[in-house]
């Protein structure tokens, strides 16, 4: 099997618009973590190098190459989304960006034990967009696992800092909310700066942007690379 095709020519045309859409991933699972279908977005979301959608179904999740952590928790929640019959919305920080997956319980009609969860992933970085999602009237289910991508080199107070950046506090202001002296907030600014080769603030304020930072995303459970331990501040 390398592709899946609704079974009537009729859902095959709301199919095929529907998963060709550029700015959404789409995959469908069986609730074991079996890849059954994925399209070339969804492969860009959560591959670092482009991968075939063709060479990737019938394989499982931890076959593909997930960090085992990441793949039980999604497990979980597959089980949980056929256990309620309930959709989940859920959040994650991926390859240093947020996303945002809306994942849906799905019971075959011919075999009832059959169960299978459609994924609609999409990127949105910190916007008012992301802003409705998370205080909408769905509740979102935030992952406790985290992979930042280039952004794996900073410290959970760096990280922290950049997340207030991101949401274009100033100096003064972050070391009033850290209760930090406005000293150790430059440093930790300039220190962002240099291991992410960005020295202007407007451009470390334009990462924590489109990566959607919080301040707890310091505290997830990092599931890729080494975990950086925190500098010491005067």
């Amino acid at each position: 099997m390398t592709t899946y095709q609704p079974a009537d020519s009729k859902h095959a045309d709301i199919w095929k618009p529907f998963t060709s859409d550029p700015t959404t991933g789409v995959s469908l699972l069986t609730i074991d973590g079996k890849l059954l279908y994925i399209n070339d977005q969804a492969t860009r979301v959560f591959f670092e190098a482009p991968s075939d959608p063709a060479t990737l179904i019938g394989k499982s999740l931890s076959e593909l190459g997930f960090p085992e952590k990441w793949v039980q928790e999604r497990l979980d929640l597959f089980e949980q989304m056929h256990e309620t019959g309930r959709s989940i919305l859920l959040r994650t920080v991926w390859n240093g960006k947020q996303q945002f997956s809306w994942m849906s319980p799905i019971v075959s009609e011919d075999d009832c034990d059959q169960k299978e969860v459609l994924v609609i992933t999409r990127r949105i970085p910190a916007t008012e967009e992301a802003k409705y999602f998370i205080e909408g009237e769905h509740e979102v289910v935030k992952s406790n696992l985290i992979w930042l991508g280039e952004l794996g080199v900073l410290t959970p107070r760096e990280l922290e800092v950049l997340a207030l950046l991101g949401q274009g506090k100033s100096i003064k202001e972050i070391a009033a909310y850290l209760f930090r002296s406005v000293k150790t907030i430059e440093n930790h600014r300039e220190s962002i700066g240099r291991k992410l080769k960005k020295t202007r603030g407007i451009d470390l304020a334009c990462i924590a942007h489109v990566a959607g930072l919080s301040i707890d995303d310091s505290t997830r459970t990092r599931v890729l690379g080494e975990e950086v331990e925190e500098e010491e501040e005067e």
